[in-house]
């Protein structure tokens, strides 16, 4: 077996590995989660993201693994969400198990 060929089944091992994580994570979220928990609106994201990192003792690289968006956009969007692209939005909520909803503001706001 060549030196490639090593590589090669080191990395589909490690992405078999890291897949299956991911998969046991978004179980575990899901399982802790009601099914239609609302926990805030856009200005709460950095919240929510942190308190998914802490509930699930992750970091910002799993979330960046788990959503496919870098961990520099994560930080960077947990600051600010409010500046942050709707698809980026997205792929971080779908990752923490989470879904966006629009409803109409209250007619105080």
């Amino acid at each position: 077996m060549s030196t490639d060929d090593t590589i090669e089944m080191l990395i589909a091992s490690y992405e078999k590995n890291a897949y299956a994580a991911i998969s046991d994570l978004q179980r575990k979220l899901f399982a802790a989660m009601g099914p239609r928990e609302t926990l805030g609106d856009i200005r709460q994201l950095g919240n929510i993201a942190k308190e998914y990192k802490q509930t699930n003792k992750s970091n910002n690289e799993t979330l960046a693994l788990l959503s496919g968006v870098t961990s520099n956009t994560i930080s960077t969007m947990m600051k600010d969400p409010i500046n942050s692209k709707v698809s980026t939005v997205l792929a971080l909520l779908d990752a923490m198990g989470m879904t966006l909803n629009i409803s109409r503001k209250p007619a105080d706001e």
